[in-house]
């Protein structure tokens, strides 16, 4: 949505708006800010919060040109590049810089074509400037569009690649924060037990945790800002829109409680960077990108140019905690399989599941 329009939703509902307040609004998404008691003139510490939006998808265009493809896909190889130069300190040279001297070289470029066979496996490597075919031994989960870098020897028309190097997860300590969160996944509200559902929401009112991070197949979308308004009446709901879509814009929700996000997204809480996404996979953290995009957009917005300490995620009948370079990446099962609430220690980093299995509500 854009500033006129912003403005314009504010106004029909008697509000004005400060230069700062719509920065923030713009950034953030109107859903969240609509959905509280605000003042007639809205000032930026009227929509002071505890966390941070750095991801959230809110506007697409109705109509796309020629000019939009151009510009969207450039977008994805420089954003990669910007990752990649600055993770890999390397004297990067430009296709068109190749030449037949049999010296090593390191390249950057997207992948437009794989060839393979028994013999060898030749990639179409493209960059701003040309395109070259680099042969590969092993092509180490490369796919098409991926933007990647490559180690190998010149030999004028073609590239003979050493090795991939994929923009990937820098190594570091795991980050410490403050604070604790829930994360749920795949609730499935219009297929599960009403009883399975209520022990859990009767479990977490009664916790000491003021957010709840929640992906996956949600179901009855009125029937889950039921059991938020009766049971988190002091706790803030982030909850990621679904994948009928991707990227796909927030859904819309009454309840002033819940931050309703677009899939994907990535919340700044308690010094913790908290990427949330459908479907994920540590292929696309070595990737830095969040799988296929569906929709052409302004820029591309699946590239993953922050890198976060926790991944949650859905789509899986089983619960998981896994870790891949210092983020720890979870998922609570489902409630029409094995459901478990993973709750998180930001100040330790402990990782907890909770049984909710012989509890009961009153």
């Amino acid at each position: 949505m854009g500033k006129n329009e912003i403005v314009g939703e504010f106004f029909k509902q008697g509000h004005l708006l400060t230069d700062e307040a719509l920065t923030i609004i713009e950034e953030t998404g109107v859903e969240e800010f609509l959905a509280r008691k605000l003042p007639f003139i809205i000032d930026s510490h009227d929509l002071h919060r505890p966390y941070k939006v750095l991801m959230n998808l809110t506007y697409r265009k109705k109509e796309i040109t020629t000019e939009d493809f151009v510009k969207f896909y450039n977008s994805k190889y420089e954003k990669m590049k910007e990752i990649i130069t600055a993770r890999i300190q390397k004297n990067f040279v430009s296709l068109n810089k190749i030449d037949s001297t049999r010296s090593e070289v390191h390249v950057i470029g997207i992948v437009k074509e794989i060839k393979e066979n028994d013999q060898r496996k030749v990639v179409e490597l493209e960059d701003t400037t040309t395109s070259i075919p680099v042969i590969l031994e092993d092509l180490e989960d490369l796919e098409l569009d991926d933007v990647v870098a490559i180690r190998a020897v010149s030999g004028g028309k073609v590239l003979f690649g050493k090795k991939i190097l994929y923009p990937d997860m820098p190594l570091r300590n795991p980050t410490i924060g403050t604070g604790r969160a829930c994360f749920v996944s795949d609730l499935r509200l219009d297929e599960s037990s009403s009883r399975d559902i209520e022990i859990f929401f009767e479990w977490f009112s009664q916790q000491d945790i003021p957010y709840l991070f929640v992906a996956g197949r949600m179901g009855d979308k009125e029937l889950f800002e039921k059991y938020v308004e009766r049971y988190c009446y002091i706790k803030t709901i982030f909850v990621i829109a679904d994948d009928s879509e991707y990227p796909n814009m927030p859904q819309t929700f009454g309840s002033g409680r819940i931050v309703s996000l677009s899939n994907p997204a990535m919340v700044e809480l308690g010094g913790l960077k908290i990427l949330m996404c459908q479907k994920a996979d540590i292929k696309m953290l070595k990737k830095r990108y969040l799988g296929k995009s569906k929709t052409i957009l302004d820029e591309d917005y699946l590239v993953l140019t922050d890198v976060p300490d926790i991944v949650h995620c859905g789509y899986s009948d089983e619960p998981y905690i896994t870790n891949y370079k210092s983020a720890t990446i979870v998922n609570s099962g489902s409630l029409l399989g094995e459901f478990k609430p993973i709750v998180i220690d930001f100040a330790t980093r402990d990782v907890e599941k909770i049984n909710l299995v012989n509890r009961s509500i009153s």
